[in-house]
């Protein structure tokens, strides 16, 4: 009987020496049994019609795509559209019982020269998951992709946080850089934030401003997940500059996103400032928690983050002005000690 073995990706594959064709025969499964089942109904020669698809992957992508629409968010489905668009060149026309694991290596090889690793995945993910979905059975274990690199968004110093809540204090953008820089809320939650929102010196964030497969935005009730609702305490510069800007009705950042990144650089490029993202002014929140040793259990509530891994691995940074006080730190006390022990030697030495 044939036993399956878990790949590192976590489906199951077993793998049986062909007699006819002098070469092994590969059968993957995401369970052990199923990927057992399959291999055992083609040893004893039970194994079931295949079943013939007049459908490419183009239009097996297509098909999964809508078969999701309602079901997943609306950013993964403008990110899968995205893919169907731009991102099948090389497969997109060949039909799905033709597809060879050599035809995607070759895809993925392709694609690797202009895409970074987390797009190349996500567009390999989205083609085998619409092939899984025809049942077609290739070992896409046997396909390699392009290494992760760790790539590290670059956040403000602590001087610099403190020169851009200055020159956005009475800009149209005042609002949105203190609310991400700050609060450390996300983009799309800071563009459906409306003034009832803001009630009792707290903000209740339960919604999100999203682009769609269109690229329109639209606001969508809930977040991104369920630790992302949350309220907020807001006290100090956050509360100062909302009561000011405070009306009755209305958004609290009528701006569009892409509006509001697009004047936030030129403040920067005019005041001598990088020209970071307002993405990267959340990561500069969690980055100043890290910095005031607050808990992950804050942290987490305060980011809406649901586990703090990702607080941990992808959210907090080191600020560089801090790690040279470190730097100058360690260096300082490797020197008192050294010289502590001269000072010890010299007195024995007179004795």
């Amino acid at each position: 009987m044939a036993t399956a073995k878990k790949m590192p990706s976590g489906n199951y594959r077993v793998r049986i020496y062909d007699k006819a064709t002098g070469k092994q025969k590969s059968f993957t499964a995401e369970t052990k049994k199923e990927a057992e089942y399959l291999a055992n109904e083609w040893l004893t020669g039970r194994q079931k019609a295949v079943i013939k698809h007049d459908i490419t992957v183009g239009e097996a992508v297509r098909t999964y795509i809508d078969s999701k629409n309602n079901v997943l968010s609306a950013s993964t489905i403008r990110g899968y559209e995205i893919v169907y668009r731009n991102g099948l060149n090389g497969i997109r026309d060949i039909n799905i019982d033709d597809l060879t694991t050599m035809q995607l290596q070759y895809w993925i090889n392709s694609n690797a020269k202009k895409y970074s690793p987390k797009t190349l995945r996500n567009q390999f993910g989205l083609v085998t998951a619409a092939l899984r979905q025809k049942k077609v059975r290739l070992d896409f274990d046997d396909v390699t992709l392009k290494k992760k690199t760790k790539t590290e968004i670059e956040i403000p110093t602590e001087q610099e946080i403190g020169q851009i809540l200055r020159m956005v204090d009475g800009t149209n953008i005042e609002l949105p850089v203190t609310l991400a820089l700050c609060l450390g809320l996300r983009q799309s939650e800071i563009a459906a934030l409306d003034w009832s929102d803001y009630k009792n010196d707290v903000l209740i964030i339960n919604k999100s401003c999203v682009p769609d497969k269109n690229n329109k935005f639209i606001l969508k009730m809930g977040n991104k997940s369920m630790a992302s609702t949350r309220t907020l305490k807001v006290h100090g510069l956050v509360k100062e500059r909302l009561d000011r800007a405070r009306m009755t009705s209305g958004r609290i950042s009528p701006m569009l996103p892409s509006s509001i990144l697009c004047r936030f650089k030129q403040l920067c490029r005019q005041n001598g400032i990088p020209e970071y993202t307002m993405h990267a002014l959340r990561h500069a929140n969690a980055s100043i928690m890290l910095l005031k040793n607050i808990p992950d259990k804050y942290a987490m509530k305060q980011l809406g983050q649901s586990s703090p891994n990702m607080i941990k691995n992808v959210y907090q940074h080191i600020f560089t002005d801090r790690q040279e006080q470190v730097a100058d730190t360690v260096s300082n006390a490797i020197s008192e000690i050294l010289d502590a022990k001269l000072d010890a030697k010299n007195a024995n030495s007179h004795k």
